[in-house]
This record gives C-alpha cells, structure tokens and sequence, in this order.
C-alpha cells in the first residue's frame, strides 16, 4: 500500500509511542505531550500512514494568534529513515501552514544535526539565530560573582516593562526556553510565565541580566532549565551563579542554561566542577510564507 499523510488521531498513539521508543533512549518527550496536539485546536498534528501503521509524524503549532507556525516533533520510525518521509512531512506541514494564512514558520534544531539541517535548507527555510546550550551535571562548586546588583524574581508583565528600557539584551526581540522561540510581546511572556520564573537585575534603571527558569522532570533525570541574557559576561556568569544556587536550593542537580553563542568562551573558563558538563548549540530557523494572492476570474462576454 502506498504511504499517505493524514491527520493524527487517538488511536494513533500506540504507533506514535512506537517511534518515540527510539528516540533518545526512549526518553522523547512526544509521548508526554501528544495527547495535547491531538486535542489542541491550535495543534495539525500529521503523519505517514503505510500499511494501517503510523511510521513518521510531526506537528504545526498555530501561536502568535496564528501568523505564526511553529513546528515541531519531526520523527520517523528507524526502520523507514532514508526514504524521504521526513521531506514529505515537512513539505505538507509547510503546505498546511500556507492554507491557514500563517505569516512566517520556526522550528529549532542542534547545529550538530546536520540532517535536520539539509532538509530545512531543501524546504526553504534560513538560520535566524544561534544560541549555545550548557549542560552541568551535579556541580560540586559554582562561580561566586561578587559586586553584580541582586536578582529579584519579576511578573511577566514588569519582566515586559523592565525589557523595554534595554531591548537590545533580547536577539531579534525573541525570547528562547526550552528549545521554543516566541516574539518579546507581553502575550507571550505571560503564556512563558505559566511554568517559568523571571529573574532580572537592573543597573542605572536599566535591565542588565534576565534569565527565564523553570525546573522540568524527564525519565532518569530532573534539570533546573534557563535561558540567560545579558548585556556583558560578568553579567551572564552572575545569572549562571545565581540559577546554579537556586536549583541547588530546590533539590536540582543537573542545569542547562542557554546563551549567546558570544559569552560562550568566558563561560568555558568559569571556575566550577561537576559529574559531567558539555555544550551543543541550538538553531533557529525561520522561512517567511508570501501571503497568497486571490485569483482573478476574467468575465466572459
């Protein structure tokens, strides 16, 4: 039988769980989440039928009040890699976010996945951003940063507020957690503000650090998770600092923090020990869609 694309549904979840079993040592998040795109308006949710059996999925997310497509959730079962199902994923996904009207679509990516990274170049897409992902597991010491002005934990509408005396600490003006991407609006920081925790420091008025933190659970391991900006090093190894005694506060013992690929070689040097710590980098990648134009019927005579 031919493979086809359609739309997921609940029976749907045995073969998504399926292939979500071989991905990352069977600690993909898809099966945690997957029973919300299938209920979630916002959510297209698609897959690669062959034989009565789901083999790949992958899912657009409609955020931005919809001028906004974030895909997501790209996985094709090992036995049927290599032929061509994750282009035929994309493409549809791409060829949906077009019938709905979406102005521009996302997604992210390692840079080290090169294979993500062809198939996004084949499909149109271009790199927005790159951001590095530290990763420490059960550090022993941290850096003490002293003279930096104290960290208060802010709303996500003064978070908002206090970001517009400095927009330029936020790349693009876009906000990244937990491998997402959403624009510095106040919706997005309040929807960001449902699981994470702000913490800002000001100088002279102005908002010199910002980090967005939120503690997550997966199968063998708990992360105290955040993104970090600020506007020189000394500011961004303050955030770490802060962040790592926060986690260590709440019984996390492994942290990930994600930064500008800038501060990377400052944060590399900083004085601290743990079981085990690595880096990789995070892509954002973004096509924009031209909106299309109706067709014009001539009148016969």
């Amino acid at each position: 039988m031919p493979a086809r694309i359609r739309k997921l549904i609940e029976t749907d979840r045995e073969d998504i769980n399926e292939i979500s079993r071989h991905v990352w040592d069977g600690n993909d998040y898809l099966p945690a989440v997957a029973e919300e795109w299938l209920k979630d308006p916002k959510c297209h949710f698609f897959g690669v039928e062959i034989d009565g059996h789901i083999v790949a999925v992958g899912n657009l997310r409609l955020i931005e009040d919809g001028q906004i497509g974030w895909m997501e959730g790209l996985r094709v079962h090992p036995e049927f890699r290599g032929k061509g199902f994750a282009n035929e994923i994309t493409r549809h996904l791409v060829t949906e976010a077009e019938r709905l009207g979406v102005r521009c679509l996302r997604y992210t990516t390692a840079d080290e996945n090169i294979a993500s990274l062809k198939l996004a170049k084949m499909a149109g897409f271009s790199r927005l951003l790159t951001m590095t992902v530290l990763w420490i597991i059960n550090p022993t010491t941290f850096p003490q940063i002293r003279g930096y002005p104290a960290m208060e934990e802010t709303s996500p509408a003064e978070t908002y507020r206090l970001l517009k005396t400095n927009p330029d600490i936020i790349p693009h003006e876009i906000l990244i957690f937990d491998w997402k991407a959403l624009n510095n609006k106040l919706q997005n920081l309040k929807e960001i503000g449902r699981n994470h925790h702000f913490y800002i420091a000001l100088k002279d008025g102005k908002v010199d650090s910002v980090s967005l933190a939120d503690g997550r659970s997966e199968p063998n391991q708990e992360w105290w998770s955040f993104t970090a900006y600020a506007g020189d090093a000394q500011s961004l190894a303050a955030q770490l600092s802060n962040n790592m005694v926060m986690a260590l506060e709440r019984g996390f013992k492994s942290i990930t923090c994600t930064f500008e690929t800038k501060f990377e070689k400052t944060l590399s040097s900083l004085d601290f020990e743990s079981e085990e710590q690595g880096m990789t980098h995070l892509v954002l990648l973004e096509k924009q869609i031209q909106p299309q134009k109706p067709q014009r019927f001539r009148h016969r005579t």
